[in-house]
């Protein structure tokens, strides 16, 4: 009997070297994926006997060994269909359908436009015209000393004035005409002594005028001038020609006294004493020389009673 043989074809032989190539990457990637396993596995601790973990590996099964020559022919025609199925059968293209023509769309049609009514005008808001009214104003501040003045010069009972008849009008007598004497000629010295005479006599005849002049102007202002008013002016006076005590300053003496005074129509103290001590002699004392400096007060209103009692109030500031 003879014996056939086949030499393989080039298809077998790829299809033997693809064989061998797979199983040459599967056992790579084994050794591969130990190694990784190994690097991130723990170091043993050391004095560790026991066995390192067993590693198995999958080796591909190794070729058969060339089987009679009817199996290599079963397979070769086997390989050979595997190969013609394997080969794609060409497709004819089929033909591109044409492009159809792109209209472009019709742009949308403009919205209507709608005319908004103008704003009705805002009415400007009226100003309230508010009449400005003048502030008064501020009464004038009065010092409490002299508020305690006044206040005592109030309790001072002022007698109502009396309505007194007219006075008679005395006629003087008529002077009999002298008969002018013809005078003889004097000495020079003695016409200037008569001239210097009659000029003294013209000059306290001009001051007592003027005198006359200021007590009567004095007296008709004081005539026009109510009580309470000339109380005021009383204090103030007063209150502008007091001295603080400079020994009762030192010794930071405080107090009020109450001084009893009397005076004339044309406001010259004639006497005076005091109604209430302070306790400090040195304010006494500078009350009753006040009384002195001070003379003459303002003259009292017709009217008014002429014996006054006020208090004066000496305070450190």
């Amino acid at each position: 009997m003879n014996s056939v043989t086949f030499n393989p074809t080039p298809a077998g032989r790829f299809g033997e070297a693809a064989l061998w190539g797979s199983a040459g990457l599967v056992v790579l990637a084994l050794h591969i994926g130990a190694g990784f396993y190994l690097m991130r596995e723990p170091e043993m601790a050391a004095g560790d006997n026991t066995p390192p973990p067993a590693i198995m590996i999958e080796l591909a099964p190794e070729p058969e060994a060339a089987m009679p020559e009817e199996t290599q022919i079963a397979e070769q025609t086997q390989d050979s269909e595997e190969i013609k199925s394997d080969t794609p059968e060409p497709v004819e293209p089929q033909p591109e359908p044409p492009p159809q023509e792109v209209t472009p769309p019709e742009p949308p049609p403009p919205e209507p436009v709608i005319e908004e009514p103008p704003p009705e005008p805002v009415p400007e808001p009226v100003q309230e015209v508010t009449e400005s009214v003048p502030e008064e104003p501020p009464e004038p501040q009065v010092d409490p000393i002299v508020e305690e003045q006044m206040a005592a010069l109030d309790n001072v009972e002022v007698p109502l004035p009396v309505m007194r008849p007219p006075e008679p009008v005395e006629k003087k007598p008529e002077e009999p005409v002298k008969k002018k004497v013809a005078e003889k000629p004097r000495p020079k010295k003695q016409v200037q002594a008569t001239k210097a005479s009659q000029e003294a006599k013209v000059d306290a005849t001009q001051s007592d005028r003027t005198a006359a002049q200021q007590t009567s102007t004095s007296s008709s202002a004081s005539s026009s001038m109510s009580p309470q008013r000339w109380q005021g002016r009383l204090a103030a006076h007063l209150e502008r020609r007091k001295k603080y005590p400079a020994a009762a300053r030192s010794r930071r003496e405080e107090g009020t006294v109450s001084v009893r005074f009397q005076i004339d129509n044309s406001g010259n103290v004639l006497s005076v004493s005091l109604s209430r001590s302070s306790g400090s002699d040195a304010l006494d004392q500078e009350v009753l020389a006040l009384m002195k400096r001070a003379s003459p007060v303002p003259a009292p209103p017709a009217g008014v009673n002429k014996t006054i009692t006020v208090p004066i109030r000496f305070t450190i500031r």
